[in-house]
């Protein structure tokens, strides 16, 4: 894998916009509202009878949604991954970049790239 991209991947942290709540055999369910802006979302969304769209999410996909603290950055929740999984997944690290991926694009969750400041320069 190209380092360059690794090292951009590294300091990315995920943050979680949707809820979610524990599925059948302890899988993360994440509920995304089914509508999100405009008059439909303040003013249906709260008098529907069922609000949210439920998507349930693997093995993987789970263990990788109850990392997402706000604070760990991709590298600690791969190494996590890892440690976890061992050998079960090839190529952990693209495929944990993937998901990551749709979580934003689906506007699931936030992916942060923290901004480092440089020292003050003396006079």
């Amino acid at each position: 894998m190209n380092q360059h991209l690794q090292a951009q991947w590294d300091n990315v942290i995920p943050r979680k916009i949707v809820e979610s709540e524990n599925g059948p055999k302890g899988g993360a369910v994440l509920l995304v509202p089914r509508f999100r802006k405009g008059p439909l979302a303040k003013w249906l969304q709260p008098r529907l009878k069922r609000p949210f769209i439920k998507v349930n999410l693997d093995d993987m996909g789970s263990f990788v949604w109850t990392h997402i603290d706000g604070e760990k950055n991709y590298a600690c929740i791969l190494s996590e991954m890892r440690s976890k999984f061992g050998e079960e997944f090839a190529e952990p690290d693209i495929r944990l970049q993937k998901f990551l991926t749709v979580l934003s694009h689906n506007k699931f969750a936030d992916l942060v790239v923290p901004v480092e400041h440089e020292p003050e320069k003396t006079a």
